[in-house]
């Protein structure tokens, strides 16, 4: 009995722990957040290839900024590219969880990229990255995808030397 009650708190507590990153980071979506000049770089660039294949240009939603922030962290921390968290959140679970909800929408996507380069080589640059990105498939698709309307941009360099890049995207049609 012994062993079996310490093996459920054990459970529980690794259940908790593995919540505890975005946990600390939720306060900060009740402000709104402001693009660093880095950020909106990136945003430029993106939306400059955007314009140039005749789709909207795509505007800054604090939710994915933050949810983009956290996970550059996240990534940044392990030194990894992934697109699920460490606590194994997806980025739509990330999305929604830092605000960018699904409540009371007729219409709910989010798509996402990222990066990792040597911080202050050559490819360290929005054009570059954005460059590389069109040279994929699968991130020119989301990059050009036409039913996305928002993005928040995270970067952050890692104790590595590298520099991680998260571009979430996202769109909400009431």
């Amino acid at each position: 009995m012994r062993k079996a009650l310490t093996l459920i708190c054990l459970t529980l507590l690794a259940s908790f722990s593995a919540l505890a990153l975005p946990l600390a980071l939720r306060p900060a979506v009740a402000q709104a957040a402001t693009p660093t000049t880095a950020e909106l770089r990136l945003v430029a660039a993106i939306n400059r290839v955007r314009v140039g294949h005749d789709l909207p240009k795509l505007r800054c939603r604090s939710p994915l900024l933050v949810a983009a922030r956290a996970h550059a962290r996240d990534l940044s921390e392990r030194e990894l590219l992934s697109h699920t968290s460490e606590n194994g959140w997806s980025v739509s679970r990330r999305a929604r969880y830092f605000g960018y909800t699904t409540s009371g929408c007729t219409y709910w996507t989010v798509g996402e990229n990222l990066a990792r380069v040597v911080k202050g080589s050559p490819a360290d640059s929005a054009r570059v990255i954005v460059r590389l990105w069109m040279g994929s498939s699968a991130h020119r698709a989301v990059l050009l995808a036409a039913r996305l309307r928002d993005i928040g941009v995270g970067i952050r360099v890692g104790a590595d030397g590298m520099r991680y890049f998260t571009v979430d995207l996202g769109r909400r049609v009431l």
